[in-house]
């Protein structure tokens, strides 16, 4: 037999080109997830050719590596035609593994058979293109073993493509150790089906061909200018993604202070923006001792248009109501829009006569007919006024003594508008009475954990539920906590309600766990109090030992105004129970007044996108760029996105398209008692949805803040 000898300088440059095709592999496939359509179609196929080239460059620098006793010369064609095999089979290969959201055992099953034949194929069609005038005599115990190392370095490298393709954090340092394996594996394949060949003796071998001089420069020159061309591509396009992702923080950030302050549906200032107004009235009213008044509007029986015509008519409805209020106004008044159709108006130096003026008029031009979306629609308003200071000296109580004089004009009839008197009564308990009652409802076993499922996008199954508190109030049913919620943050009664709660849940899931739910997660969200609580670590931590729970299943979700009110504290707080496997999350994104860049600073998993900007994304196209850009930005941040608040089919459809994680909505269920969970279930195959016991009380008092009233 032949002898033969190998040159180490070449076996390490046949190693450090695996090298660095691997890692421009592994590069243009992270790559695909971020881009648009075009884009992810381009590093698809660069991934794929560029794979290829690097396993077929190795692969001839590895023969040049090896030395007989004669000058070498390559067969053309069959060169050639190793190297049309190999890209063709990576690219395939590619194609089939890393898109997606998931990777399928077939899929990557059948992306490796391809990829694994392609480089096996190769490598022997390249041994056949040396030109010897004798056979090459071949060891099948090591060509077999060949096969096999083929085999398991085709199925880890795909396996690295795919789930490399979405890191963020250290992805270099991920990608270069991952390359370094797949160049060991590509050539400990090369080198041991190198190692099954046997040449005989001979003094020279067939004429023709590519010289081993020829060939080295050819696939030098290849190599060289492929993999440098790629890695400019890839250094240019993640210095582009850097700067497009910083520009999209400074828009978002400017349109998140505008989120802050105005209503997206109507440009109308907001609550926040409407309580610092009224603050700047006080404050001169004041200094001057002229009276201001407070007007509370809405508009009449807007859940029947709802209902009837279908939310789309309502929102243009509540658009076209604020031009028409809008138009009565004064540069100085300024009205706002408190949610659903509720409207606040606050109008400087006012007495009897103006009001008279402003209001009268004004309720005769809603009262024109209105063209909306092919119906016509004649509407009316309900309004009650409160002045300063004959009606109180703060803004609560303008606020609470407006309020009733507009419910009062409501039970009257509507249509139409009233000043407070002080017969007028308010739909607020009498607070003592109410205190007390509150005090002793935790005694008395009046407080209930709700749930409300959070659905996978994608599969549409169950990810886990939400718990959400509430009080079944003997007399007026089961109360929101957005009626008990403030009184037991004043007083100090959140904490022990808020521990009660968090056992209530945790035991929940324990009974979902012994019933074979063991991959539902729960959630529920910690007040500003709660989270300042000094032992809530402590608390969660001996919730989850009591029950035997594991903290991937919790799920904390704390405001971004919460966790950014103390920021010290907060990291320090949410870095301990990101370490002990509880998820952390952002709730209500978006409605806060945070930086966005203090995103990467606080150690959370998940981010939860506020119902407002979802229920205005489909007729609102800054909204809908809004969400896009949000989950871009969560992606980045290595962060699952949580929409809430979906009550359309168009919605879910858009939020799956723009890559949302997780659902949560009216269209998939309204919060329910813990003992409705199994009709929810039952319900799910059906198509049907679940209607809680006692929905008309439990609703009742939430009518009148939220948007579907």
């Amino acid at each position: 037999m032949l002898n033969v000898s190998w040159d180490p300088v070449l076996i390490a440059v046949s190693y450090l080109v695996a090298f660095i095709a691997s890692f421009v592999a592994l590069d243009s496939a992270g790559k695909i997830s971020l881009a648009s359509r075009k884009a992810a179609l381009f590093w698809r196929m660069a991934g794929g050719i560029t794979l290829g080239i690097g396993i077929w460059s190795m692969h001839f620098i590895g023969m040049l590596s090896m030395k007989m006793p004669m000058i070498m010369s390559y067969h053309l064609w069959l060169t050639v035609g190793s190297l049309g095999i190999a890209v063709v089979a990576s690219t395939l290969a590619i194609n089939i593994a890393v898109p997606g959201k998931s990777l399928s055992p077939f899929r990557l099953f059948l992306a490796t058979l391809i990829l694994s034949a392609g480089v096996v194929s190769m490598h022997y069609v390249g041994m056949a293109a040396l030109m010897l005038k004798g056979s090459i005599i071949w060891d099948r115990r090591i060509v077999l073993l060949s096969v096999l190392i083929a085999v398991i370095a085709s199925g880890a490298a795909l396996w690295l493509a795919f789930h490399l393709r979405e890191k963020h954090k250290g992805v270099y340092i991920n990608r270069l150790a991952a390359a370094l394996v797949m160049a060991a594996a590509i050539c400990a394949m090369h080198y041991t089906g190198m190692n099954a060949a046997h040449f005989h003796e001979m003094e020279n071998t067939l004429p023709g061909g590519i010289s081993e001089l020829g060939l080295s420069i050819w696939v030098s020159v290849t190599t060289l200018c492929l993999l440098g061309l790629m890695l400019i591509i890839s250094l240019i396009d993640s210095h582009r993604r850097t700067n497009r992702l910083t520009d999209n923080l400074r828009q978002l950030n400017r349109q998140l202070e505008l989120q802050a302050r105005f209503d997206v549906l109507t440009g109308l200032a907001n609550r926040h923006q409407m309580d610092v107004r009224m603050q700047d009235c006080l404050h001169s009213a004041l200094l001057s001792n002229k009276p201001f008044a407070v007007i509370f509007f809405d508009i009449d029986h807007f859940k029947r248009i709802n209902d009837i015509w279908g939310h789309h008519v309502g929102d243009e409805l509540l658009i076209n109501v604020a031009h028409r209020v809008t138009a009565r106004l004064t540069r100085e008044m300024t009205l706002a829009r408190l949610g659903g159709d509720a409207f606040i108006l606050l109008v400087p130096e006012c007495d009897d006569d103006k009001l008279n003026a402003l209001l009268s008029p004004l309720l005769d031009d809603i009262r024109r007919p209105l063209s909306l979306c092919g119906h016509t629609l004649t509407i009316t308003l309900s309004a009650g006024v409160s002045l300063y200071p004959q009606h109180g000296e703060t803004l609560h109580e303008l606020k609470l003594k407006a309020d009733a004089a507009m419910h009062t004009v409501k039970k009257q009839g509507r249509n139409g508008w009233a000043l407070y008197r002080t017969e007028m009564s308010t739909a607020v308990p009498a607070e003592p009475a109410f205190l007390q009652e509150l005090s002793l409802a935790l005694e008395r076993d009046q407080f209930e954990m709700w749930y409300q499922p959070t659905w996978l996008a994608e599969e549409n199954t169950i990810h886990g539920f939400e718990a959400l508190l509430r009080w079944r109030h003997p007399e007026q049913g089961v109360l929101l906590p957005g009626l008990f919620l403030p009184s037991l943050e004043q007083t100090g009664l959140i904490i022990p309600v808020g521990n009660w709660a968090i056992e209530a849940a945790c035991k929940q899931l324990s009974f979902w766990t012994e019933q074979g739910f063991s991959q539902w997660t729960l959630s529920f969200n910690l007040s500003p109090m709660q989270f300042e609580q000094q032992d809530i670590f402590q608390v969660i931590s001996s919730m989850l030992q009591k029950y035997n729970l594991a903290p991937s299943r919790l799920i904390l979700e704390v405001t971004e105004s919460t966790a950014l009110k103390n920021l010290d504290r907060s990291i320090e707080l949410l870095t301990a129970f990101n370490q002990a496997g509880i998820t952390v999350s952002i709730d209500d994104f978006g409605t806060g007044y945070s930086n966005l860049l203090m995103l990467s600073v606080l150690p959370a998993k998940e981010l939860k996108i506020d119902k407002s900007f979802v229920s205005s994304m489909l007729e609102n196209e800054k909204s809908r760029k809004l969400v896009e850009t949000i989950i871009t930005i969560a992606r980045t941040l290595e962060m699952n996105v949580v929409a809430e608040g979906i009550e359309t089919e168009a919605q879910r459809a858009m939020l799956v398209s723009l890559g949302c994680d997780y659902l949560q909505g009216y269209l998939y269920s309204r919060p329910l008692p813990a003992e409705q969970v199994p009709w929810l279930l039952l319900q799910k195959t059906s198509g049907g949805q679940i209607i809680p016991i006692g929905k008309i009380q439990a609703e009742s008092p939430f009518i009148s803040q939220k948007n579907h009233a």
